[in-house]
């Protein structure tokens, strides 16, 4: 762990980790980018999309938070949910809650479903503090259409707070200052555990593979995705530009020719878009190639998941 750049911070300055859990989709991901001020964790709107866990580092002049961002916490009942990645994303969720200061749970504002509260039953042993975070405020035409939530909310735990949010960020209400304060209130008195200027504990390599990852899910079809994964291959970072080449895995030779498209248009555009949101991550020239390779079962297979960096959570 790196040691700050400012020695001197007062006494009184905070330091801690926040896990941040819920249900697929439920804008995990979006909160943490809005608070941390840049894109940390992808995003689309499909569930699920977010699979590793990511450290998010906040820091200001009396604080420091460290968000955990987490899979969305799903059933592995279901057959189509029984694959060894699925069980390897959920374990890494759950795991996430251990060690931590603060535990955000994060639902809708249109209420409890039985996602949420399959989420709420893994902390039914847990003693850390646990904030309930309501999302899309935004959707609301008043704050007193919470109250019904908020009541029948208290009665399911003893939360620590209970703090609405518009995790999108639109306009000034969307109240997540007032999170970051209930947060500040649950922290320890420390120095900070990374340097001030330092925003995510990955690195650029790993980021680049989930921009790629993410055109995936924003541009294919509703199956496909979840089918798929980015391995960089070669990263060479110069002062000026960026030279990196990625593998998207698929596991069948029909996914691969859906991938590549008509005539490679929809490679072409996987990986302009890539391209261009990680010229604004690296901040310089990027030049990105792709290949599409298939590799049956990966998703099932735990030496693949490992290779893929799914271990977090064993």
């Amino acid at each position: 762990m790196d040691t700050p750049k400012n020695s001197d911070q007062a006494a009184d300055f905070k330091f801690g980790y926040v896990t941040i859990i819920g249900k697929p989709n439920v804008g995990k991901s979006t909160l943490m980018n809005r608070i941390i001020g840049q894109k940390i964790s992808i995003t689309s709107h499909r569930a699920q999309t977010t699979r590793h866990r990511i450290l998010g580092i906040h820091t200001d002049p009396e604080k420091q938070i460290v968000f955990v961002d987490t899979p969305g916490i799903h059933s592995v009942a279901k057959k189509s949910n029984r694959k060894t990645i699925n069980r390897v994303i959920n374990k890494t969720a759950i795991s996430s809650i251990d060690g931590v200061d603060v535990v955000c749970l994060m639902i809708p504002a249109n209420g409890w479903t039985d996602g949420d509260k399959l989420v709420l039953k893994a902390l039914e042993h847990v003693t850390t503090p646990v904030v309930l975070v309501i999302n899309k405020l935004d959707k609301l035409r008043s704050i007193n259409d919470l109250l019904p939530l908020i009541a029948e909310s208290n009665e399911l735990y003893k939360f620590a707070d209970i703090v609405p949010v518009s995790a999108i960020g639109r306009g000034h209400n969307d109240n997540v200052d007032r999170l970051m304060e209930v947060l500040a209130t649950h922290l320890p008195h420390a120095p900070a555990g990374f340097d001030e200027d330092q925003i995510t504990d990955r690195s650029f390599r790993f980021l680049v593979s989930e921009l790629v990852r993410e055109q995936l899910f924003r541009r294919l079809g509703d199956e496909l995705p979840y089918a798929t994964a980015v391995e960089v291959t070669e990263f060479v970072l110069e002062p000026e530009r960026a030279l990196i080449n990625c593998d998207i895995w698929v596991e069948k030779d029909s996914h691969k020719s859906m991938v590549i498209g008509k005539k490679g248009e929809a490679l072409k555009q996987i990986g302009t878009f890539a391209r261009k949101n990680s010229e604004v991550l690296l901040e310089r020239k990027v030049f990105l190639e792709l290949f599409v390779k298939v590799r049956s079962g990966w998703s099932d297979n735990a030496r693949d998941l490992y290779s893929l960096g799914y271990d977090e959570g064993s």
